[in-house]
């Protein structure tokens, strides 16, 4: 099932990592785009058709250091309650940078998402 291209305008952050795969755990490296409250992975940088990957980072809770559990220096996970993505950054300021961004757009989604829930239309 092809994905359908995104709108990238003026996203957040983009550049290299290394993903592990969810079946076979294998690491690719992946262009990833952060625009607004979603992550994107593309096999080309720059080039925003067909993502490898689309994550929705408004049902993911949390981004930290995964360097233990991967045994990959400058890895960080993203998690949800029922998935956990992997990736590996370049260098160790790659990878905080990463881990700021991602933790500052899931803040915002849930805030957002919070805010719709509580803006019942009355007059304030």
């Amino acid at each position: 099932m092809a994905a359908e291209k995104p709108v990238i305008n003026n996203p957040a952050r983009e550049g290299w990592l290394e993903k592990q795969s969810r079946h076979l755990k294998r690491w690719k490296r992946r262009w990833f785009v952060l625009q607004d409250s979603t992550l994107y992975s593309f096999k080309k940088s720059q080039v925003y058709d067909a993502p490898t990957e689309v994550i929705d980072l408004r049902v993911f809770s949390s981004v930290k250091s995964s360097e233990d559990y991967t045994n990959r220096t400058h890895s960080f996970d993203v998690y949800s309650a029922d998935m956990v993505f992997s990736m590996v950054a370049t260098c160790e300021s790659e990878k905080e940078d990463w881990i700021r961004a991602i933790g500052r757009a899931i803040v915002i989604s849930r805030t957002k998402s919070w805010q719709d829930e509580n803006d019942d239309g009355k007059d304030r």
